[in-house]
């Protein structure tokens, strides 16, 4: 085995969280240039005439289940937790190692990250309606085709490929010397 494989591996792996969860996903204005934002997947910073903000996913669910936000916007963040999800689980499957073939699946983590870009496009859509843009504002999701990417990237295993051997357990010999 390459020596440099788990060490290739692991830089990889955080490459992907770095992706999928530090990303910026979105960039939006909210009506009329009356402020505007940077989505990424566990937070949104957005300015506005009274200030900066940082929201979380958690305090938006909040605004939801307390019923601040209703309606078409509720939507929103529940759609953008499930892409959060998602990603989440495709992370997971592609970081279990590979001698647990049961679990290790760098397919279902590839179908995992792009749903998660998919859901975080339906959020947007939920949102802002199919143009990405409505009378509350616009959107634009920047970095919706990087995560459609990353995912097809991680289902066609182009990035774990290295890893589909794994030379600490030994080959049997064909021995046909009898």
């Amino acid at each position: 085995m390459n020596p440099d494989t788990p060490y290739r591996r692991g830089w990889t792996l955080a490459g992907l969280v770095v992706l999928i969860l530090c990303l910026p996903v979105s960039v939006y204005v909210i009506g009329s240039m009356l402020g505007a934002g940077v989505q990424f997947p566990l937070f949104r910073y957005q300015e506005t005439y009274m200030g900066a903000n940082v929201i979380t996913i958690f305090r938006d669910l909040q605004y939801v289940l307390e019923g601040t936000i209703t309606g078409r916007s509720a939507l929103m963040p529940v759609l953008w937790v499930a892409g959060v999800v998602s990603g989440i689980a495709g992370i997971v499957s592609v970081a279990i190692p590979s001698r647990m073939q049961r679990m290790y699946s760098p397919r279902r983590g590839g179908i995992c990250i792009m749903g998660s870009g998919l859901l975080y496009l339906l959020a947007l859509i939920a949102q802002y309606g199919p143009s990405f843009s409505s009378s509350g504002g616009f959107a634009i999701p920047v970095g919706v085709p990087v995560l459609f990417v990353a995912g097809w990237l991680v289902w066609s295993d182009s990035l774990f490929r290295f890893d589909e051997t794994d030379e600490s357990v030994p080959e049997e010999s064909q021995d046909n010397s009898s």
